[in-house]
């Protein structure tokens, strides 16, 4: 009897130690859990904020875009500076029949010469004779061989325009060669030639032509001094 009572009161110990235990443990695990779940909460998550969308790639330096490329220098088209006056184109001793109407500055491109397309800058004198005109030009090219240069495209031009007709030869004027190119034109419903004398004097261009006939052009030529 004395034995089951003991029995049962150890029992009892036991379930009161392990409900005590059980209780202690409940009470050191609560702390630990906020402890974590504060932290996880808490973590610094300057990732989230590190400065990747605010890195310098949208404002990256595009300065290849800004290449000059379309600003390049074309030095080779750079119009050269006159180096003589207007005089040059002005005929001391006119011959009989003409007359001197204006000398006037002026381009190459906007002279209606075929083959020549540079801004040339040079003087025309305009003259008339038998109720016609003839033009002596002259423009001022880089060197000897661009104003050869520019003789030889006017030639080419002709050549190309009129791959079947092209008539160019070469005469003399002042003991030098002039290239000679005739050109037809429609003028009255018929068909009628126009002329144009060219040669290089040092690095300027000459250029004589207009409506007249050849007699006419050459006329002028022979009395310049170019």
């Amino acid at each position: 009897m004395k034995k089951s009572i003991l029995i049962v009161l150890l029992v009892a110990l036991l379930a009161v130690a392990v409900g005590v235990s059980g209780c202690l443990g409940g009470d050191d695990n609560t702390p630990d859990n906020n402890s974590t779940n504060g932290s996880t909460n808490g973590t610094d998550n300057s990732s989230n904020g590190s400065n990747t969308n605010g890195s310098n790639t949208n404002g990256t330096d595009n300065s290849s875009n800004g290449t000059n490329t379309n600003g390049t220098n074309n030095s080779s088209n750079v119009t050269p500076e006159l180096a003589f006056n207007n005089s040059s184109v002005i005929v001391s001793s006119l011959p009989s029949g003409y007359e001197l109407l204006a000398v006037r500055n002026v381009t190459a491109d906007n002279e209606n010469i075929d083959g020549i397309n540079d801004a040339l800058n040079g003087f025309s004198g305009y003259y008339s004779v038998n109720s016609t005109n003839v033009y002596l030009s002259a423009f001022q090219t880089k060197n000897d061989s661009a104003a050869k240069g520019y003789v030889q495209a006017m030639i080419d031009a002709n050549k190309a325009k009129y791959p079947e007709s092209s008539n160019v030869t070469t005469i003399t004027i002042h003991d030098h060669d002039a290239t000679l190119i005739t050109t037809p034109t429609t003028a009255g419903g018929s068909t009628i030639e126009r002329y144009t004398l060219a040669w290089a004097n040092g690095d300027k261009l000459v250029v004589v032509n207009g409506p007249a006939t050849l007699d006419e052009i050459k006329t002028i030529a022979e009395a310049s001094d170019l």
